[in-house]
């Protein structure tokens, strides 16, 4: 039997990863050792054997999901049949719109990308796995699907502000919301990350509340084109989508 010592590393290593994993970008011991509340010396060489074992990148201080990490997200995430569905749908989107495409999902009080097109991104493009609730058009779609009480509870979580347009106040949240919920599409305008702008489409099936969304560089996805052509070819993935799995579009359509 396994000591009580070595269970608890293995549970403190695995909340470093999922710390890690969690991240919208790169984190650094000091953030980590604030969230765990253990010594930056005990976040370093968890951290120092999470990276010789394959399951996280270093890159200027700072550490990030591994490929081989992601890698075994996406083969969990296969198995799926969202997951499978998704994929010619959200292929097409990408290729249609030149952008970052991708379906994400609400788990446990998280933003979880469930299958991500980056075939036409640019080495410096954000595409990090992981969404904001209040700062992603992912996010902010899949918010005005939940039902009130189901709303209530994840607007407990605290909302940081990513950049100086992110909507942090529930109020305005809410607002948004509404009006998100009236338009049928949810615009996040580098709420979360410099520079990018994306647009969503939420989707909800009986099994799912989710979003199909695209991202791309502000400069690029802006005026009449983010508002209005890629939010059609949007709806129109998002059909695709709903079709392919037996499910009716919302009212909003």
């Amino acid at each position: 039997m396994e000591s009580d010592t070595a269970i608890g590393a293995t549970v403190r290593s695995m909340t470093i990863l999922e710390i890690v994993a969690d991240s919208p970008e790169p984190i650094g011991v000091t953030a980590i050792a604030e969230q765990t509340g253990l010594s930056k010396g005990t976040v370093s060489k968890h951290l120092s054997t999470l990276h010789e074992l394959g399951y996280v990148d270093r890159s200027n201080g700072h550490y990030l999901p591994s490929v081989r990490f992601l890698d075994y997200g996406i083969r969990a995430g296969s198995l799926s049949e969202l997951h499978r569905a998704a994929a010619a749908p959200i292929d097409e989107l990408a290729e249609m719109t030149n952008e970052v495409a991708g379906i994400a999902i609400e788990h446990d009080g998280r933003v979880v990308d469930v299958y991500l097109s980056t075939a036409h991104a640019d080495p410096d493009f954000p595409a990090y796995n992981t969404r904001l609730f209040h700062c992603s058009a992912a996010g902010k779609a899949i918010l005005a699907e939940q039902s009130e009480d189901e709303l209530d509870t994840l607007l407990e979580t605290p909302r940081t502000e990513r950049t100086e347009y992110t909507i942090t106040a529930e109020s305005e949240l809410r607002a948004e919301l509404d009006r998100i919920r009236d338009r049928g599409v949810a615009f996040d305008r580098q709420e979360q990350f410099p520079r990018v702008n994306s647009v969503a489409d939420g989707i909800s099936t009986e099994s799912v509340t989710g979003a199909i969304f695209v991202s791309g560089w502000a400069d690029e996805l802006s005026g009449k084109r983010f508002e209005e052509n890629v939010p059609g070819i949007l709806f129109s993935a998002s059909n695709m989508l709903l079709s392919e799995l037996s499910a009716t579009p919302g009212s909003r359509r």
